[in-house]
């Protein structure tokens, strides 16, 4: 059996994400998941949703939640398993 983990939940990697708003470094504050309702980490990963063409959660991704100290915004990105 092949396991996939997500390399930036476990530690392996690190993801650099500039505000798209500002340009600035963004800091890395969790899973989408852990932000929403108590049992949103136990949904079916087939019941994640599109926004705007874009895959938020699903299959196989993980979904990170990125903060600009400077603009007060928030951005996700979606970050592939490793093997």
């Amino acid at each position: 059996m092949v396991y996939q983990v997500c390399p930036i939940c476990n530690g392996l990697s690190h993801l650099n994400k500039a505000c798209t708003n500002c340009g600035k470094q963004m800091d890395e504050i969790g899973k989408m998941e852990d932000y929403m309702d108590p049992y949103y980490p136990y949904m079916d990963k087939e019941s994640f949703s599109v926004d705007n063409k874009k895959l938020l959660i699903g299959d196989h991704l993980c979904v990170h939640l990125y903060y600009c100290e400077f603009c007060n915004r928030i951005e996700y990105q979606s970050v592939s398993p490793i093997t």
